[in-house]
């Protein structure tokens, strides 16, 4: 257990730049829930939850890629060992809770638990390089480079072009035939928190560009130089009629000044 706590507070701490920015881990699922879990997803994760801590050893880590195919979407991900006795040294059971259209990732008919094939548990001895560090990169890389030529399920296409394209529509929503019970993909939460927040960086960026209204200090001449100005008998040669009509519009030329400037316009 102690080991077990200190390697989570290590990752805690270096997650961020493990992951640049595209990754969080808690001991509780404080995420967001994709909304379109099922019974049988929360009901795994609930007996996961349930059970006694001091034998089952388990976090919760969300990764939203930045770029590549399923940029922008979030999921999130169980890591649990069944007992103190296990860790290390025996790999740990890693399930995705969030439905997604992944070749090496197993949400179909309602699958979530133990539904990861990652080349890190494969390899997991409990050694040097079976670390979370090297769990967190491995699942990462999942998201970066999907393998079609060793899938864990037949229900993802092998056609590179419809592969991307379905990736897509069960990120943003919509539908992908024959791929389990229910063909229909919800919005990702994560690709809907995305755009929520994209709006508003719109609308900021909008409000900023929008040119900011003057002050009646700015928008009149000082009257003290107005006055300076219309008391030079040659000003109306001096300015052109552009300057002559703000000068004459300010609040403080007199009737006379006014009156020779219209005299001067209208020559």
């Amino acid at each position: 257990m102690a080991q077990f706590e200190k390697d989570f507070r290590r990752l805690t701490r270096q997650i961020n730049s493990l992951s640049n920015g595209q990754a969080r881990v808690s001991s509780e699922n404080i995420f967001d829930r994709p909304s379109s879990a099922t019974k049988t997803s929360m009901s795994s994760e609930s007996s996961s939850d349930t059970e006694d801590s001091t034998t089952n050893l388990g976090f919760y880590v969300e990764i939203s890629p930045h770029d590549g195919p399923y940029a922008h979407a979030s999921f999130v991900f169980h890591i649990e060992f069944s007992s103190e006795s296990d860790y290390p040294d025996c790999q740990p059971t890693v399930s995705c809770l969030t439905r997604i259209y992944h070749p090496n990732i197993d949400t179909t008919y309602g699958n979530y638990h133990n539904n990861v094939c990652v080349s890190t548990l494969n390899d997991w001895d409990g050694g040097a390089n079976s670390t979370f560090e090297d769990l967190l990169q491995g699942l990462m890389f999942l998201f970066h480079s999907p393998n079609l030529e060793d899938p864990l399920t037949s229900n993802v296409t092998t056609d590179e072009d419809e592969f991307q394209k379905n990736i897509r529509i069960s990120i943003e929503g919509g539908f992908i035939e024959d791929f389990d019970q229910d063909n229909v993909f919800e919005m990702n939460y994560g690709y809907k928190r995305y755009l929520i927040e994209l709006q508003q960086q719109e609308k900021e960026e909008e409000e900023q560009q929008e040119p900011q209204p003057q002050t009646e200090e700015k928008e009149q001449l000082d009257d003290y130089l107005v006055e300076l100005l219309t008391r030079q008998p040659n000003f109306k040669q001096i300015f052109n009629s552009d300057t002559l009509e703000l000068l004459m519009s300010a609040p403080c030329a007199t009737p006379s000044t006014r009156h020779n400037k219209e005299t001067t316009m209208s020559s």
